[in-house]
């Protein structure tokens, strides 16, 4: 009786075929190197538009905000840095109420988000993706991330974690040159 692994590699085999430059071989006879990470990357290219509920009702649509500056900052209950982001975040919101900031909150369970707002007070719109369609359009994978969107809805900054020591001058200097 053949075991998993004996079974996987068969299948592989037989789907594969024995020579493994047969799958992965360029024209040229090289096998294909790596996508660079650089294109990957979403900056410069535009903000992918997605919709999603308001924690307290209502609903998101980034699409209604071509023409501001948007800030996503995505969040999670769990995530210990975004307990002072977010409230530096509803302060700059306060000092710059040019700008459009939303905490994207990614907690399957809306009471998860709900305890982490009854210890961490601060005044932003939630938007709730507690089924990751916009985590993974904008390919988060640590939190906080924070996005800065242009008017025209261009990505054109990303920023992952928070640090005391730098607070919100990164993306302070990132706001000087955003039109």
């Amino acid at each position: 009786m053949l075991n998993r692994w004996t079974f996987a590699v068969a299948l592989a085999a037989t789907v594969l075929g024995p020579e493994p430059t047969a799958v992965a071989a360029s024209p040229e006879g090289r096998i294909p190197e790596m996508i660079p990470v650089e294109a990957l990357d979403l900056i410069g290219k535009p903000a992918p538009g997605f919709e999603a509920p308001l924690l307290n009702g209502g609903s998101f649509r980034l699409q209604e905000h071509r023409g501001s500056v948007v800030i996503l900052s995505f969040w999670a209950s769990w995530c210990g840095p975004c307990r002072e982001e977010l409230p530096a975040l509803a302060a700059l919101q306060k000092s710059r109420p040019d700008l459009k900031i939303f905490a994207v909150n990614v907690d399957r369970e809306k009471s998860k988000a709900q305890a982490f707002l009854a210890q961490v007070p601060f005044d932003l719109p939630i938007v709730w993706d507690n089924e990751a369609t916009a985590l993974g359009q904008y390919e988060v994978l640590s939190m906080p991330t924070m996005f800065l969107i242009d008017r025209n809805q261009t990505l054109v900054w990303r920023k992952t974690g928070f640090g005391r020591d730098k607070g919100l001058s990164e993306l302070e200097a990132q706001l000087q040159g955003v039109r």
